[in-house]
């Protein structure tokens, strides 16, 4: 007689927690991306959505793009001449609606960080992400 284990596998808590978050603000993720990093930026968030769509884990190269996105988001970069970031932040008209809008998107991504590395404190990406948001706020 032959046994056979089966296992059942529990989906990844934190990949359904950025699958519902992109679900909800990818597009606005990537429209904030755009008019702050660039259309290279944009493209990685749409990739990013794209992959939690068919990811079965939320991977370490995955969190680090999300720390990436919420760097851009809080304006991590702007201060560097070098960067594509100076130069697209100096475009935008402080008193816009996008101004509002990121610092919301903002606040969200920061709650989602915060909630994965509560899920998984061993991971050093999302150790960073909650140290990171901590010093932040």
């Amino acid at each position: 007689m032959t046994y056979y284990q089966t296992l059942t596998k529990l989906p990844c808590p934190n990949l359904e927690y950025v699958r519902a978050f992109l679900r909800d603000h990818g597009t606005a993720l990537a429209n904030a991306a755009h008019r702050l990093g660039g259309p290279a930026a944009s493209a990685r968030a749409f990739l990013l959505c794209e992959a939690m769509r068919h990811t079965r884990r939320l991977t370490r190269a995955q969190s680090s793009q999300l720390v990436d996105f919420h760097r851009l988001l809080t304006l991590e970069y702007v201060a560097d001449p070098d960067r594509i970031e100076s130069g697209l932040f100096a475009q935008i008209d402080p008193a816009s609606g996008f101004v509002t809008d990121c610092c919301l998107l903002s606040d969200k991504l920061g709650a989602l960080l915060k909630l994965i590395a509560e899920n998984d404190p061993t991971s050093d990406i999302r150790c960073k992400a909650s140290q990171m948001i901590s010093q932040v706020a």
